[in-house]
């Protein structure tokens, strides 16, 4: 099985750079690595260019103009462009545990997709977070209240797994699946503009096409690194089209990787 590390930005350099520092010491390396950047303007495509040289493995920048929120049609290009079996999202604010990848392999089983967990870094913690070990910056940050989630923080010595037909949780962050699946159900819908829900609607097309969620605590763990929020004036719109996906049981978008494909409902 071959894997492809899909990592969204957008002016987030700073944090992107602990992100990729993460990939860099991973136990086992990914087959491939994506930016899919929405359209930076802090010089991060530049560092990505150089970190890139320095890897064995194939790396891709794929970039767009910036015009609002538009993860979607970001990722639905890098989905395009990636040609391993298996793909796994993680965001440029999210720092993979040295063991993400290793753990997303040995997750990965045919007909379900795995949705991994997060712990969040607060805001004093930024300082050091992600430059050293991060078994000792979670420790820091634990005995200095600046790290939430702590369930998510740490291997444990064996994964909890549970099957789930709920969206609770459902984050593009942390996010495993068969490019098999996601090209079955057109990607990512595009419709979807500002921050929110998404990755939502991917998971409800994703479970009326077929596919069943597989949750993991105590692997696959990463470390979401405090930031401002993102704005969500579009966040009423995005639900009404989860709603609709929910109400129609959608499993293609017609707005996704291919443009007019119809809707169509599991049989």
């Amino acid at each position: 099985m071959t894997l492809t590390l899909i990592v969204s930005s957008y002016n987030q350099l700073d944090l992107l750079k602990r992100v990729l520092l993460g990939v860099t010491r991973q136990k086992a390396p990914p087959d491939e690595v994506i930016l899919a950047d929405d359209g930076s303007t802090d010089k991060t495509q530049t560092f990505f260019l150089e970190w890139s040289k320095k890897r064995t493995f194939p790396t891709h920048l794929l970039s767009q103009p910036h015009e609002n929120f538009r993860k979607a049609r970001i990722l639905n290009q890098a989905i395009s462009t990636s040609r391993s079996d298996y793909i796994v999202f993680l965001d440029g604010d999210s720092i993979p545990h040295p063991f993400f990848v290793a753990d997303h392999r040995q997750l990965a089983r045919k007909n379900f997709f795995v949705q991994g967990h997060r712990a969040l870094v607060d805001k004093k913690a930024l300082s050091y977070f992600g430059y050293n070990s991060l078994c000792l910056d979670s420790l820091r940050a634990l005995f200095t209240f600046q790290l939430k989630g702590i369930k998510h923080a740490f291997r444990w010595p064996k994964a909890l797994t549970r099957i789930r037909t709920d969206l609770h949780g459902i984050r593009g962050c942390n996010l495993g699946l068969w490019r098999e699946d996601l090209l079955k159900i057109n990607g990512y819908n595009e419709d979807f503009v500002g921050w929110g829900r998404e990755d939502s609607e991917l998971a409800v097309r994703l479970i009326n096409g077929g596919s069943k969620r597989m949750d993991v605590r105590g692997r696959a763990c990463c470390f979401h690194l405090w930031h401002p929020p993102a704005p969500r004036t579009e966040l009423h719109q995005n639900d009404l089209l989860l709603e609709q996906a929910l109400r129609d049981g959608h499993v293609r978008c017609q707005n996704g990787i291919k443009k007019g494909t119809n809707e169509s409902t599991p049989s």
